[in-house]
């Protein structure tokens, strides 16, 4: 018992450090986070998310401006934003070096609301980056999960029951990288994630201050 209580804290310890180092990285230039009037964006009945592109160490609002095949675009008044299908970014802009899309499974956990505990062991997904003119680069990685902590997390002055999931994803190239995400506990549903968008871009942050609902 002693032995597994120590493998435990161990892969606990390892799970701790993998979270951190992504949501808190060392960027080269200072993080600007812009300040957000919760009020504001409930009295007017936004969906809006806060973006963080900690690569370059900008910061920006996005509010969801249209719905297209079942993701949402969000949008700022700087023309920066990103595209959620469910809580998978999808794509981004002006973040850096623009993502233009993900193709994954259909039964992606991000995609759907899925509880924790209802992932399957690996997801496969394709990242599609922009390069040069109009070419952009193929790029496969599977990744793996492990299930952290049950926290309450506050998200823009609002606290939410939350389950922490981090995974772990290795490209086709043999590049490693790593997403950590932060699920209603009850419904799977993502409040605030943080997920690789290409080699250079790196991690995007992405907390939803308000969720996107179709019937509204």
């Amino acid at each position: 018992m002693a032995g597994a209580a120590l493998a435990l804290s161990g892969c606990l310890s390892t799970l701790g450090q993998m979270r951190d180092a992504v949501l808190n990285p060392d960027p080269d230039v200072e993080m600007a986070v812009p300040r957000v009037n919760r009020a504001a964006i409930e009295q007017a009945d936004l969906a809006a998310v806060l973006i963080l592109s900690p690569k370059i160490g900008l910061g920006t609002v996005g509010v969801a401006i249209q719905m297209r095949d079942d993701r949402i675009i969000y949008s700022s008044n700087e023309n920066r934003g990103v595209t959620l299908a469910g809580g998978l970014i999808y794509g981004t802009l002006g973040l850096g070096t623009n993502l233009q899309a993900v193709t994954t499974r259909a039964d992606d956990p991000l995609v759907n609301d899925t509880k924790a505990q209802d992932w399957p062991s690996q997801v496969t997904r394709t990242y599609h980056v922009s390069g040069r003119g109009t070419s952009f680069a193929q790029i496969q990685a599977t990744c793996s999960h492990q299930i952290g902590r049950t926290l309450t997390m506050e998200i823009v002055e609002a606290n939410r029951q939350v389950v922490e999931v981090v995974e772990t994803c290795t490209t086709d190239a043999g590049a490693a990288f790593n997403n950590v995400h932060y699920l209603d506990e009850r419904t799977g549903r993502v409040w605030r994630t943080s997920q690789w968008t290409g080699p250079d871009q790196e991690n995007i942050q992405v907390d939803v201050i308000e969720q996107f609902d179709a019937d509204a």
